[in-house]
């Protein structure tokens, strides 16, 4: 949790535990590690459809479901083409009980 002190009103990605990517302005935090974005979106890939952008505004991430934060790099984003990019929606990190 300490490590997203640095993050705070920075740009960041999250991937959650069902594999659904966000970008926003990392604007707060707590001691479960549930995060707050500003200007936020998600990033929609599809196995046949262009990337889609789904603005999301300011949006709560609880920590639990968080698997990974990571600072947005500017110079990357703007030079993939995220149309061309195609994917299959990550499986669930977690394990089912039995």
């Amino acid at each position: 949790m300490s490590a997203l002190k640095s993050f705070l009103d920075e740009k960041v990605k999250v991937v959650t535990s069902d594999g659904r990517l966000f970008i926003g302005v990392l604007e707060g935090f707590d001691q479960s590690s549930n995060i707050v974005l500003s200007k936020s979106f998600e990033r929609i890939f599809s196995p046949t459809e262009p990337t889609k952008d789904l603005e999301l505004g300011s949006y709560l991430i609880r920590g639990e479901q968080i698997v990974i934060v990571g600072m947005l790099d500017d110079e990357e984003e703007s030079q993939t083409d995220y149309d061309k990019i195609h994917g299959f929606q990550l499986k669930d990190t977690k394990n089912a009980l039995r």
